[in-house]
């Protein structure tokens, strides 16, 4: 093990094993083997708790910033990566002091663009900024959707650099973590919207229906092929999978929409994993919940600042988790004392008797570091006193 990394882990171990770390535990399910793009709890029922759990996460260009490190190197090189997902563990749980647990695990995502890159979409790096999604569509015309192959586990798009990453990586914790291997969580429409873009696929729906289902089949196919590689690569089964779906939305889709050309097909890929641990869409789902509901098994739905609560909270709240995300600028890193504590006691009086958990994510650099990193804080000491059961 570097020296470098050596030290980071010296001080992982002695978090690991502290007291609040070891009460903070208690508040989440046990955690899943999965490559999540930030470390995400499923949140134990609120009436067993004497808090609700919340967490805060900056966004990589911030903690950029926070840390001092250079994003396309830590996108890129194994080092960097390990090096930077350690110092990001220590300084939240030293810093921020929410209840996001420390833990011996390095779960490697690459980004937005991964699974688009596995059916011929290109990752694009900007100096400064996480990768970007190409702009320039894979399929242009119908008759592009018969050059599509199924994606290579070794060679196709990003998969050369995640076995670079997982590789490496595993080679320099030396057993000490476990190193999760990226894994497709990219829902099967978000995956259409990226590789046959946004207004065509919109048009598709109401000029071509037939298209669009042979290419979301496609789709599917391609990840189940994929996700079977994976499990065989590391000597597991297929295990539960994750939805992220910031595509799917009213009034993106309307619910007849979803329920025609997207939700057969989550409900295929929640059979074929056996479950979905995370169904996850930044934009108002409001309209599509109970068309969502009818999804066999997700343990923990994401709620995010457009999607009605009182909504959420009847459909999902009696058996599943609820992962409540505040806006970033409105909710927190521009509101005043007061509005974070109106926004806070709002969701906890609609929310109250599930169990959840409260999120603030998408941070990123609005004014200068100091001052962003005081006013989360700032935000994190109003939750740990409104969110008091």
């Amino acid at each position: 093990m570097l020296d470098s990394i050596k030290r980071l882990d010296e001080r992982i171990d002695e978090l690991i094993h502290s007291q609040r770390n070891k009460e903070i535990t208690n508040y989440w399910e046990p955690q899943l083997y999965t490559a999540k793009d930030h470390w995400r709890g499923i949140p134990k029922k609120s009436t067993d708790l004497n808090m609700i759990p919340f967490t805060v996460e900056p966004e990589i260009p911030l903690w950029a910033n926070i840390i001092g490190f250079d994003i396309i190197d830590y996108y890129k090189q194994p080092l960097a990566y390990l090096e930077n997902t350690l110092k990001m563990m220590i300084y939240r749980f030293e810093v921020f002091q929410d209840f996001t647990c420390i833990e011996k695990t390095i779960p490697i995502w690459l980004g937005p663009p991964f699974e688009s890159t596995l059916l011929g979409s290109e990752a694009v790096y900007v100096s400064g900024e996480s990768p970007w999604l190409d702009r320039e569509p894979v399929i242009k015309d119908y008759d592009d959707l018969s050059n599509i192959q199924m994606p290579d586990f070794y060679k196709t798009g990003l998969m050369p650099l995640a076995h670079k990453m997982y590789h490496e990586i595993s080679e320099m914790v030396d057993g000490k973590y476990t190193v999760v291997f990226p894994e497709w969580g990219r829902g099967p429409f978000g995956v259409a919207f990226h590789i046959r873009g946004f207004n065509n696929l919109l048009m598709d729906m109401i000029v071509n229906p037939k298209f669009v289902h042979q290419l979301m089949a496609l789709i599917n196919e391609a990840r189940k092929e994929w996700v079977s590689d994976r499990a065989q690569f590391l000597g597991r089964q297929v295990e539960k999978g994750n939805l992220y779906n910031d595509e799917v939305n009213c009034p993106t889709l309307s619910p007849n929409q979803y329920e025609e050309f997207v939700l057969p097909y989550e409900i295929e890929l929640c059979n074929f994993h056996g479950g979905i641990v995370y169904w996850h869409s930044c934009g108002d789902i409001t309209k599509l919940l109970e068309s969502i509901r009818q999804i066999p098994q997700i343990d923990m739905l994401h709620i995010g600042p457009w999607t009605s609560l009182l909504d959420s909270e009847r459909v999902f709240g009696k058996d599943t988790a609820l992962e409540k995300c505040l806006m970033p600028t409105e909710d927190v890193q521009m509101a005043s004392p007061k509005e974070m504590e109106i926004k806070l006691q709002e969701i906890k009086n609609i929310f109250e008797g599930s169990h959840y958990t409260v999120r603030a994510d998408g941070l990123q650099l609005i004014n200068d570091v100091n001052h962003d990193v005081e006013v989360i804080n700032q935000w994190i000491k109003i939750a740990r006193k409104v969110l008091k059961n």
